[in-house]
């Protein structure tokens, strides 16, 4: 399920629109403003994403871009584009394997990568500081462990 989101300040402006899937708009990964509380996301469902990019699209010729001086978006671009994860081409594969081809890792670095991922074992105690600082935390990462999100019947948008 593709769709748009709009996320506003407190006086409910909006200062940023995006496309997403999952849970993109509730995480702070790969963006670069702050995501605001659940209750200040709209998300705008959408049929396929190049619907959700159309939408993205006119939201932000509609609100404007604060870097333009056109308004009140701290988008810098005018959106439409992007992808739904990453893709490379063929022949970009072709040079990063072109790239990589004859590298050897030295001993000395192939000791430092054993040493790190055998003494990175966290105590007891510092795992149940951890654990307890997560309990409850809707934003941290992995929630909500890739399901959808419920959109209510008959809406054209809600806010989450």
């Amino acid at each position: 399920m593709f769709y748009t989101y709009l996320w506003l300040r407190e006086d409910g402006t909006p200062y940023y629109v995006g496309k997403g899937t999952r849970s993109r708009a509730f995480t702070s990964r790969g963006h670069r403003v702050h995501v605001p509380p659940k209750e200040r996301i709209v998300i705008y469902p959408a049929d396929s994403e190049i619907d959700a990019f159309e939408t993205e699209t006119a939201l932000i010729w509609y609100y404007g871009r604060k870097d333009l001086g056109k308004g009140t978006l701290r988008n810098l671009t005018d959106g439409g584009q992007g992808m739904s994860g990453r893709k490379f081409t063929d022949v970009t594969r072709h040079k990063i394997s072109e790239a990589h081809r004859g590298m050897k890792v030295s001993e000395e670095a192939r000791n430092k990568i054993r040493a790190t991922k055998i003494g990175s074992k966290h105590s007891e105690q510092t795992r149940s500081k951890m654990s307890k600082a997560k309990m409850g935390n809707k934003n941290s990462p992995g929630w909500p462990k890739g399901k959808p999100r419920k959109v209510k019947e008959g809406s054209e948008c809600f806010i989450n």
